[in-house]
C-alpha cells in the first residue's frame, strides 16, 4: 500500500483525508471532502468624499481573502468662484468654495481702489471737503487748505486755495469740469488737473485726494472754448508780473502751454481780460 497525505478542503476546492492506494491495482481508501464554499461577512457602503475614497456595500469571506470590494475614487473638490470686487478702502479677491464639502480658499487679490473725490468745497474753517464719487461709498474726505498769495495790482493781492477755490477779496473760484491736461515732457495724470475760475481769475493746479502735486516740465491744458471767448489770457506771477499767454482754438477748446520747468509753485494764476473792440 502507498500512503497519501490529507488535503483540507478550501472555500472553492475539494479536499480529502489521508488515504492509501494499491500499487498493483486501483484500490484506494480516498474519500473526497467537498469544497466548503465562502463564509460571507457583509460590509456597509461608504460614499466617497472630495478627499477620501469610498466603496459600495461588499462581502468578504471569513476563511479566505476573497472579497467583492470595489473602490470608488475620491470625487475631488468642485470649486465655484465668487469674486469680491475691491472697494475704495478694501482689497478685492476671489473666494473658491467647494459645492460639496464647502472647503474654501481665497486667491487673486486686487488692490483697493482708493477714493475718487469730486470737487472740493471750502468748509469756512481753513479746510475743505469732498465726497467720494464711487457707487456705494459715502466717505467724505476733509483736508486742510493750502493757500497762495499773488500780487494782482499795485497794493492789491489775491489769496486763494487752488483746490477748493476759496478766495479772499474775490468771488469763489468754481471748478471747470471739462479741463484736461497732458504732458509735453515728463509725466502727468490728466485726472489730477483742477482748473477754477470766477470769471475774472483762472487758477490751474494739480491735486490728488485734496493734496497738491508739483508738476514739472511743460504741460498742455485744454479748456472749454466759451471761457476765453473775447478775452485775453494774462498770467500773473506771485510778484505781480503779468504776461499775456498765447492760446489756440481747436475742436471747441482753447489750448495753451504751461511751463513748470522753473517753477517752485504747484499753481498758476491768470487774469481773464476782456479784449477791447476797435471801432
Amino acid at each position: 500500500m502507498e500512503q497519501h497525505e490529507a488535503k483540507a478542503p478550501t472555500c472553492t476546492e475539494i479536499g480529502w483525508d489521508a488515504y492509501e492506494t494499491c500499487s498493483r491495482c486501483n484500490h484506494t481508501t480516498r474519500t473526497e471532502l467537498p469544497a466548503l464554499n465562502h463564509d460571507w461577512e457583509q460590509h456597509e457602503a461608504k460614499a466617497p468624499t472630495c478627499t477620501e475614497i469610498g466603496w459600495d456595500a461588499y462581502d468578504t469571506c471569513s476563511r479566505c481573502d476573497y472579497t467583492t470590494y470595489v473602490e470608488l475614487p475620491a470625487l475631488n473638490h468642485d470649486y465655484q468662484a465668487v469674486t469680491v470686487d475691491p472697494t475704495c478702502e478694501a482689497d478685492g479677491y476671489t473666494v473658491f468654495t467647494c459645492s460639496r464639502c464647502k472647503d474654501s480658499y481665497t486667491a487673486d487679490p486686487t488692490d483697493k481702489l482708493g477714493h475718487k473725490f469730486g470737487a472740493w468745497s471750502p468748509n469756512g474753517t481753513g479746510s475743505q471737503s469732498a465726497g467720494c464719487l464711487r457707487q456705494g461709498c459715502a466717505h467724505i474726505g476733509i483736508t486742510d487748505c493750502r493757500k497762495f498769495t499773488f500780487r494782482t495790482a499795485e497794493g492789491e493781492a489775491l489769496t486763494f486755495c487752488p483746490v477748493c477755490g476759496q478766495a479772499e477779496n474775490a468771488a469763489q473760484l468754481e471748478k471747470l469740469e471739462a479741463a484736461t491736461a497732458w504732458p509735453l515732457s515728463g509725466s502727468l495724470s490728466a485726472e489730477d488737473v483742477t482748473a477754477r475760475t470766477n470769471g475774472e481769475y483762472l487758477s490751474v493746479a494739480f491735486e490728488t485726494a485734496g493734496s497738491l502735486t508739483q508738476p514739472t516740465g511743460r504741460i498742455r491744458l485744454a479748456l472749454p472754448a466759451g471761457l476765453l471767448e473775447g478775452k485775453k489770457l494774462v498770467r500773473i506771477a506771485p510778484d505781480g508780473t503779468q504776461t499775456e499767454l498765447p492760446f489756440e482754438a481747436k475742436n471747441g477748446r482753447f489750448i495753451f502751454t504751461l511751463d513748470f520747468a522753473n517753477s517752485e509753485l504747484p499753481v498758476m494764476l491768470f487774469r481773464l481780460v476782456p479784449q477791447t473792440t476797435v471801432l
